[in-house]
Formats: C-alpha cells, sequence, structure tokens
C-alpha cells in the first residue's frame, strides 16, 4: 500500500532509482543495516529517517552522495513511505 501512495507522490524514475540504490546497501525489503553498522530503516519513525536524511545531506558520510540531492520535500515523501 505504501508503494502505490508514493507512486503518486514521486516520480517513477526517481521512486526506481532510489529503491534500487537503497537495496543494495540496505535490502530488498530494507531489513539490513547498511555496511553492518546503519539503522535498520524499515523499523525506524518518520521523524528519525527525516533527521537522518538531513544530517547525510551534509555529512562526511557514504550517505552525503546519496542524500545531497534530494529535496526536503523527496525527504517527507521517502520518510512516509518507508518510516513508522
Amino acid at each position: 500500500m505504501k508503494y502505490i501512495l508514493l507512486f503518486a507522490l514521486i516520480p517513477i524514475n526517481l521512486f526506481s532509482s532510489y529503491i534500487s540504490i537503497c537495496r543494495q546497501c540496505h535490502g530488498k525489503n530494507f531489513e539490513k543495516r547498511a555496511l553492518g553498522k546503519s539503522k535498520i530503516v524499515n523499523q525506524m519513525k518518520k521523524e528519525d529517517i527525516k533527521k537522518r536524511l538531513m544530517y547525510f545531506k551534509t555529512s562526511n558520510s557514504i550517505m552525503k552522495s546519496y542524500a545531497s540531492s534530494l529535496s526536503k520535500k523527496q525527504i517527507e515523501q521517502i520518510a512516509n513511505v518507508f518510516g513508522r
């Protein structure tokens, strides 16, 4: 159900590209710790996902290359889809 809502909010090319990129490290259902140390995304609250993605936009972490191009609106949409 959440994925259907996402299609209405995010262009399909952005959705599919981020899903495939995210799954490489976070697992098919976002059930893994990326690089063995991240939080498990599918267990995070929406607000925590937003805070982490905003932090990653300016951090020196590997996630900066993924998060830096996201707008606040896109971060909000991603958190709404994947967060609890």
